[in-house]
């Protein structure tokens, strides 16, 4: 008899054991469910905020930031910019440019000036690629991690805000200007350099715009690289220009034949292929 009752009670032990089992199975779901709920709406409130801060930035953006390629409808450079200074007397032997002695500095796109005054005194210029969501102001402070997670407002935010290195001149007469900027996964921000891995788009979108207050500047993208973010030639401002055409024509993904007497821009966001990866673009200042 009492191996009877001992029997029904260990039957009731593991039936009460199995109902315990399924509560706490139930409530880890439950509690993954609400921490994936919970992260899938800071990664939507992550994108909205960066929407509606680009949004906000809209009434910024340079009048010709309208992605015109150069074959059809050339954009004005530094050299172009010419028929827009002020001449001078007929009697002067040359045209006074901007920046001489006599005369002001020439401001090409007010709009960043007034970007400057009235955002963020940090800002350097405007940067637009064609057939991309890269169309956005960007900055340079003296600490590069500053703009990591903050907007251009100087809010929290994860989408950051694009930067150049600390390193580089602002009027980018450096032979490598580096901008960097976060790769999310709306293809905000520098999530779409990722495209230019696929050679059909590479070959179908080769130039870029860089607006600053006194000149606008095309970029004419010459390569897709894939690289360690520890890379001592492509995150060198100071690089030596035939070591790093070199090095481009080397290892690079996808490639054409750049113009190897211009002045670069690389633009750098994180990959996912191995650790410390980083996706760059790069592209010569025409």
């Amino acid at each position: 008899m009492r191996t009877e009752r001992e029997s029904m009670k260990a039957s009731k032990s593991i039936q009460v054991a199995k109902k315990t089992i399924k509560v706490m199975i139930i409530v880890v779901l439950a509690a993954a469910a609400l921490v994936s709920a919970f992260e899938l709406c800071k990664i939507c409130a992550t994108y909205i905020t960066e929407a509606v801060t680009k949004g906000n930035l809209a009434p910024f953006r340079p009048d010709s930031a309208d992605g015109n390629n150069p074959e059809s409808s050339p954009q004005a450079s530094t050299a172009n910019l010419i028929s827009g200074l002020d001449m001078p007397d007929a009697g002067s032997s040359a045209p006074a440019f901007a920046g001489s002695p006599q005369h002001e500095r020439i401001i090409v796109n007010q709009s960043i000036v007034d970007l400057r005054d009235e955002v963020n005194p940090d800002v350097i210029g405007w940067l637009t690629i064609p057939d991309t969501r890269v169309d956005y102001p960007f900055v340079l402070c003296a600490d590069n991690s500053y703009y990591l997670d903050r907007d251009l407002y100087g809010k929290d935010a994860a989408a950051g805000t694009l930067f150049m290195d600390f390193r580089c001149s602002e009027d980018l007469s450096d032979f490598n200007t580096i901008v960097y900027g976060h790769n999310m996964k709306n293809n905000s921000m520098f999530g779409d350099l990722s495209h230019f891995a696929d050679t059909w788009f590479f070959d179908n979108n080769r130039y870029g715009t860089i607006f600053l207050d006194d000149g606008t500047y095309t970029l004419v993208i010459f390569a897709y690289m894939v690289v360690s973010a520890t890379d001592e030639v492509v995150y060198d401002p100071a690089v030596d220009s035939a070591e790093y055409y070199e090095y481009a024509a080397k290892y690079a993904r996808n490639y054409r034949t750049p113009d190897t007497s211009a002045n670069v821009v690389t633009l750098s966001t994180c990959g996912y292929e191995f650790s410390g990866a980083r996706i760059v673009l790069l592209a010569n200042i025409a």
